[in-house]
């Protein structure tokens, strides 16, 4: 009697203490009743492996950074996200695992972002031995930047990718301005390709193309941009991955037809299917603050 009270308590104590159900929680109906402090042990012990297990291949959060699993052309990848923006994403290869390199990075970073530290000292330089980019913190490698880390929105241009990369960090960390080149390296305008691009795009883009649009604003007002100017989350602004600074932008809510014109000032979406992040300000203007996504179509005008 004594046995099956105590056994009771102990599973009404972790139900209520973990929040977890007593399905799966079992006792061996032969232990003494004066074995009280071996039981529980051995019970807890088992309610740690289940919570663990419940936990493999899930997001992982750490003080400022969060890492998602997922898979990348039939590899397992990791991922980074840093104040709730994808910075890096890890794929698994021969000599690291992602998850390791992805883990090693995040701890670092909630190390620095309670130093106050100066981003202006966050650089990426390009290792001709290596054939990877090595972005730093003052004197010390971060992370290299290679064929198994990449920008979650990679291009073709590896150097403009490590740029970009080095350029979400300087900004998240303290507002830095952002890099035009990587040290070492003989492409000095990194953004030199991707605007020739935009330029021979936009004579198509004349023509209202359809995608999906989403908008930003608190957590960035008052953050330079990647133009360089400050971001006011009620102006009629918006990011675009490739669209020259200051090209205006006519955006249509295609749900409810409801336009506004934006002027491009910053680089994003940073989520792949989206091809324009709006301010919070030019979202109200049509709809599309309260659903934070809508299908739009977009028609540059100069």
């Amino acid at each position: 009697m004594r046995n099956n009270t105590w056994k009771k308590a102990v599973i009404s104590a972790l139900t209520t203490i973990l929040g977890l159900g007593t399905t799966g929680f079992f006792f061996a109906p032969n232990v003494k009743a004066d074995s009280h402090q071996t039981q529980a042990q051995t019970a807890l012990s088992s309610v740690n492996n289940v919570v663990a297990k419940s936990f493999t291949g899930n997001t992982q959060q750490f003080l400022t950074v969060k890492l998602y699993p997922h898979q990348h052309k039939n590899k397992s990848a990791v991922t980074l996200h840093f104040q709730n923006l994808p910075l890096l994403t890890f794929l698994d290869s021969p000599e690291h695992s992602a998850i390791e390199q992805a883990t090693k990075l995040a701890q670092r970073l909630d190390q620095l972002s309670t130093q106050n530290i100066d981003a202006n000292t966050i650089n990426v330089s390009w290792n001709s031995e290596t054939k990877d980019y090595s972005l730093k913190f003052q004197q010390e490698e971060l992370i290299r930047i290679n064929n198994n880390v990449i920008l979650p929105d990679a291009t073709r241009n590896k150097t403009h990718d490590a740029l970009q990369a080095t350029n979400r960090l300087r900004r998240l960390m303290g507002n830095a301005e952002p890099l035009t080149q990587v040290q070492g390296k003989q492409i000095v305008q990194a953004d030199s390709r991707m605007d020739n691009l935009a330029g021979a795009g936009v004579k198509s883009l004349r023509k209202a193309a359809r995608g999906i649009a989403s908008w930003y604003g608190p957590g960035f007002h008052g953050r330079r941009t990647a133009s360089g100017e400050r971001f006011n989350q009620h102006a009629l602004t918006a990011a675009h991955r490739s669209l020259p600074f200051g090209t205006r932008v006519k955006v249509t809510n295609v749900r409810n037809g409801r336009s506004v014109v934006v002027r491009i000032n910053d680089r994003g979406p940073h989520v792949r299917g989206r091809i324009i992040d709006l301010s919070a300000g030019a979202a109200r203007a049509i709809g599309v603050k309260s659903s934070g996504v809508a299908t739009i179509s977009m028609q540059v005008l100069n």
